[in-house]
């Protein structure tokens, strides 16, 4: 009896020991101490530092055991927390409430009209700071674009094992181009004639995928400094004269920075980025030794549920340097189209937020879908140029959407200066998933795409099609504000405004810009080895010769009048090959490359489908003149010009693409 006893005990004080160091460390794992942040103790215990597969798998663990512990013992709060949401819960809101627009004490210009649009200057992806990406230069114009001319191709190696898609827009300096390319290079090119002046190897990730940066320390400097990252872990800073590492900065040239794809900025004596786990990080701008970090989302961690993901921000940022001021946009919180796991609005996810690198805190921000269960995040970088309102200049940010939304704030205050609309939205039939109340429902800007899904959407090509489908449909959920639901499957209309955003015209106040649009079908399924967690399956809803179940266009060149927020002019970009055989036109298609303007009254566009590089009116939306490349444009062409000749390099890396083209 007495062994028996000494083997209970012993056996007791053994689980409870391994159970002791199995939560040690995974405490330890989930540990992270670090002085340089400006906003929070120096040690935090968050799922987001998991690094090891075990801990993950011991998070879930506990997660379901929590809940199955719930359950058994507290029955009322667990009924409660993982109930189907009540219909007459939701209707005791209002049906609309509405964000009045600001009306005076607007944010006064700081900057001319050069400023936005100096074409000497293309120092970032996107032209610059501003992410206006629209030029000055008007040797090619609207009168003679039908004379363009191919005048070099710069193409890499198609056979490396390296190659990799990048989507960078390219940069120019004197009479060098600047490009990462397939074969994980950075390249600088004679802008004349294409001619390889260096190249710089990346070993891992993707070569500047988003972007380049070019800092002088004065304007007349021969050599500058050339930014990037890797789209894994470092930040690069090469010699922009020869492509060599600036050795004094970190590791011989790079700096361990964390996951981001987009390009840093610098501020003052700074090189400041955001990293997609809502990390924004200031590096000394020589020696590469970080000065001080700031967490974006300071929301309860929640150690339970580690898959739960904040919106990241990968979209872009852009800097007003007078003010200080940092704007960025953020993605969707994750997992995407269930929330149960991350309850209330995810705050700063599918969001604008001004952040004040002096104050060194966030200034304002603006959320546009809360709590999205719908992969809505915006995608494009926020635009800062100016527009009129009350017979007076005021400086904005600009910001575009996956629901085709466009949205107008003062940049020193973030008030929308136009009305903003929410609605009363529907509930979810998932268990334990608490949607927002309200959603937003846009008048003005008037959507530059098809946000929401309709019946008259459907394909009219071929009317026994168009009757199988109304009546298919009528089993479907339709998507956006309506959450994804059990048992429905939800037609979901795709991202409509891309990573490349548009291009402004500040001095006309008009903004240019891509959209494409296919419909998706969602379908929620429980997932049987776990009673809490559902996953989700995509399908195109397509046509029976594979085309989308929605009318034309598919894809389509947009003219808003930021003023007003009225279109100008909106018409298809792109044509299917097999449907113009067939002569249906004007069918517009996918496309993610966007456009550059400028003030030649000219837009230069490439990425659809076609491989077509096309070239057109500015004030009509008429095609002036194209080109078949062999691939699609990969990222928006940089617009540059050398000995008093103009320039347009376009990108065509999509797919197999590993060509560089300019026309002039």
């Amino acid at each position: 009896m007495v062994i028996f006893r000494r083997l209970i005990k012993f056996l007791i004080i053994t689980i409870f020991s391994i159970f002791s160091l199995i939560f040690l460390l995974f405490f330890i794992d989930a540990t992270n101490f670090d002085r340089h942040y400006v906003n929070r103790g120096k040690l935090e215990i968050s799922h987001i530092h998991l690094n090891s597969r075990h801990s993950y798998r011991f998070a879930n663990f506990l997660k379901n055991n929590y809940l199955y512990f719930q359950e058994l013992f507290f029955n009322e709060s667990y009924k409660k927390r993982w109930s189907v949401e009540k219909n007459e819960d939701r209707l005791k809101f209002p049906e609309q409430k509405i964000l009045k627009a600001k009306n005076n004490n607007f944010s006064k210009p700081l900057y001319s009209l050069e400023e936005y649009i100096d074409s000497k200057k293309w120092f970032r992806s996107h032209a610059n700071y501003f992410s206006t990406r629209f030029s000055s230069l008007t040797k090619v114009n609207s009168n003679n674009a039908n004379k363009l001319k191919l005048a070099w191709t710069y193409e890499t190696n198609s056979d490396s094992k390296l190659q990799k898609q990048n989507q960078a827009n390219a940069i120019f300096d004197s009479k060098y181009v600047y490009i990462p390319d397939v074969d994980n290079k950075i390249v600088a090119l004679n802008g004349e004639t294409g001619e390889k002046i260096w190249e710089h190897q990346v070993q891992e990730g993707i070569a500047g995928k988003r972007g380049l940066l070019l800092w002088k320390k004065n304007e007349n400097d021969t050599a500058g400094k050339i930014f990037f990252t890797d789209n894994r872990k470092y930040l690069f800073s090469i010699n922009s004269l020869n492509g060599l590492p600036i050795k004094s900065f970190g590791d011989n040239g790079k700096v361990k920075v964390g996951l981001t794809p987009l390009p840093p900025i610098i501020y003052k004596n700074e090189v400041i980025l955001i990293t997609t786990d809502n990390v924004i990080k200031s590096f000394d701008l020589n020696s590469g030794k970080i000065n001080w970090k700031y967490k974006v989302n300071k929301t309860k961690n929640n150690i339970i549920y580690p898959d739960f993901k904040k919106g990241s921000p990968w979209g872009g940022l852009s800097l007003d340097i007078k003010r200080g001021l940092l704007f960025f946009t953020t993605g969707n919180p994750e997992p995407w189209y269930v929330g149960i796991t991350r309850e209330g609005d995810n705050l700063f996810a599918n969001s604008i937020v001004a952040f004040d690198l002096e104050e060194k805190k966030i200034k304002w921000h603006f959320q546009e879908i809360p709590h999205d269960v719908w992969n809505y995040d915006l995608a494009a970088p926020p635009i800062l140029t100016m527009i009129r309102r009350e017979n007076k200049l005021v400086d904005v940010v600009v910001v575009m959407s996956k629901t085709g939304n466009v949205f107008i704030f003062d940049r020193e205050s973030g008030e929308t200066l136009f009305d903003i609309i929410y609605e009363r939205a529907p509930i979810s039939n998932v268990p334990g998933e608490r949607t927002s109340p309200y959603q937003i429902n846009v008048q003005l800007p008037e959507q530059i795409c098809r946000g929401r899904f309709k019946k008259d959407y459907l394909t009219n090509f071929d009317s026994e099609v168009k009757e199988e489908f109304e009546k298919e449909i009528e089993d479907y959920n339709f998507g956006f504000p309506t959450p994804p639901l059990l048992g429905k499957k939800t037609i979901s209309i795709g991202a409509c405004v891309r990573w490349a955003g548009g291009s402004i015209d500040t001095k006309n106040n008009i903004l240019f810009v891509t959209s494409d649009n296919s419909v998706t079908l969602i379908n929620l399924v429980k997932d049987n080895e776990n009673k809490f967690s559902y996953y989700h399956e995509w399908d195109a809803l397509v046509d029976s010769d594979g085309y989308p179940a929605m009318k034309p266009p598919w894809g389509a060149i947009t003219a808003l009048n930021l003023n007003n927020g009225k279109i100008i002019w909106q018409k298809p970009f792109g044509e299917i090959e097999e449907l113009k055989e067939k002569n249906i036109f004007n069918t517009g298609s996918t496309n993610r490359a966007g456009l550059t303007a400028s003030s030649g009254n000219v837009i230069f566009a490439s990425g659809t489908e076609d491989n077509m590089f096309r070239v057109y009116n500015s004030s009509s939306g008429e095609e002036l003149w194209s080109y078949k490349m062999e691939s699609a444009g990969s990222a928006p062409p940089t617009i540059y010009e050398v000995n008093n000749k103009q320039y347009i390099l376009v990108p065509a890396y999509e797919k197999t693409g590993n060509k560089v083209y300019c026309f002039t």
